[in-house]
């Protein structure tokens, strides 16, 4: 009996001992049994409200959708509609002045100015074209009459700046529009008049500044450089 009370005995702090020494870090020191911790499911995770508590909740990973679509916005259609009839009363304003300078006998400059009106009338009908080919609607504008009186040269060719320069921002325009509602279509459509607005920009900006208070014999010279070059043009 005492032998046997004596085993149990042993293997009860046997068993005491080894679950205590489990219970050891490597150091020596107890661990404490951890708290309850909560680890969330995938699922739950992913679905955390970034509002605070009570607020909607929102997954990360999911994009908002888009606000805008893409495809031709009204505000692009109106103007390349538009651009139709602004090129059309360019090349009447270039007429206009083709028939000031032919009643000067500047024929040079008359003839630089009419080789100028037909090349509007053609952005006019590339413009159409491209639009018609796209099932653009284009609805043609009244044309005004173009001004048709000048004290001097210096003073037409002020007119024709100012007329290309508002050309460029009508293209610019557009080019924005078609960016917006991503139809870069229309933007690749548009590179070339951008190139030509630029030149022409340039062409017309650096004569004036040649004729603003020129001798009448710089006049004429430049009068007959100008027909020289669009006899030229008009055998290419």
């Amino acid at each position: 009996m005492k032998l046997y009370f004596g085993i149990s005995f042993l293997l009860f702090h046997s068993a005491s001992a080894f679950s205590y020494l489990n219970s050891l870090s490597p150091n020596g020191a107890a661990i404490a049994s951890p708290p309850n911790t909560y680890a969330p499911s995938s699922t739950s995770s992913a679905n955390i409200s970034v509002n605070g508590a009570g607020g909607s909740a929102i997954h990360p990973h999911v994009a908002s959708p888009a606000t805008s679509t893409i495809g031709p916005s009204e505000e692009m259609l109106t103007l390349i509609s538009r651009q139709v009839s602004v090129e059309l009363q360019a090349s009447q304003a270039y007429m206009a002045a083709s028939i000031w300078f032919r009643a000067r006998n500047m024929d040079g400059m008359a003839a630089w100015m009419l080789d100028e009106s037909d090349e509007e009338r053609g952005h006019g009908k590339q413009i159409l074209e491209f639009a018609l080919k796209n099932h653009y609607p284009v609805k043609l504008e009244p044309l005004a009459a173009p001004q048709s009186e000048w004290f001097s040269p210096p003073e037409v060719w002020e007119t024709i700046l100012g007329l290309e320069q508002q050309n460029t921002r009508n293209l610019l325009n557009i080019a924005h529009a078609a960016d917006v509602c991503g139809m870069y279509g229309v933007k690749a459509f548009l590179d070339p008049f951008h190139v030509e607005q630029i030149e022409a920009e340039d062409k017309v900006g650096g004569i004036l500044a040649k004729i603003q208070g020129a001798s009448d014999t710089l006049m004429w010279e430049l009068d007959h450089a100008l027909g020289v070059e669009a006899e030229e043009e008009s055998h290419h």
